[in-house]
């Protein structure tokens, strides 16, 4: 089975102070439409005038991404949380330790966790040295035999990508592989069933 976002049919209902989202579920789909946006701002005919729009839309994937951690294991049960502890094969009894074991497990999401972090603080306590963004507008000249009258003679792309200690990385893959971690771990711990259906799919 295919899961769908549509409030209409949801039994839960946010908390009083939240917009929309209700469940780790609801969560997902907005990293999923964030993930989206990224990917379609990258590629551009000529400079946009805004210059960072795709940074921007890294910063929320990384944050979306991390938040999930919080919205899973407030949203457990103690029946949930035995089930997410077994998974893992430890016991977990703090979000932090929750928190501690996704990153092992998920290099993703270690990553999503240095990067929302580093956005939403400025600087981190806990740095991992080994990983440092990077980002720039790359020219690429049109293709002789495939251009059309009236287009522009070439195309920006803006490159954001990171070093996680000698692997050279996109950051739209890491995004990706981590919204697709989360997809699996959610399906293990009953939070969804099937997969994504969506503009990408």
């Amino acid at each position: 089975m295919n899961f769908k976002f549509d409030l209409s049919d949801e039994q839960d209902k946010p908390p009083s102070n939240v917009f929309a989202l209700a469940t780790p579920h609801h969560l997902l789909i907005k990293l999923h439409w964030e993930v989206r946006q990224l990917r379609a701002s990258l590629p551009s005919k000529r400079r946009p005038i805004d210059l960072h729009e795709p940074a921007y839309h890294a910063f929320n994937c990384a944050i979306t991404c991390w938040h999930l951690t919080d919205w899973v294991w407030e949203s457990a049960d103690e029946e949930r949380r035995q089930l997410i502890s077994s998974n893992f094969g430890v016991g977990l009894r703090k979000i932090e330790d929750f928190q501690s074991a996704l990153r092992l497990r998920h290099r993703s999401l270690h990553i999503c966790w240095q990067i929302a972090n580093g956005s939403k603080h400025f600087k981190l306590r806990k740095t991992d040295p080994n990983i440092k963004t990077d980002e720039m507008w790359e020219y690429r000249p049109a293709m002789a035999g495939r251009m059309q009258a009236g287009e522009p003679l070439g195309s920006y792309v803006y490159r954001l990508s990171l070093t996680d200690g000698d692997l050279r990385l996109e950051a739209l893959d890491v995004f990706e592989d981590a919204m697709k971690a989360w997809e699996r771990e959610l399906a293990a711990w009953f939070f969804i069933e099937g997969g994504y259906v969506g503009p990408e799919t």
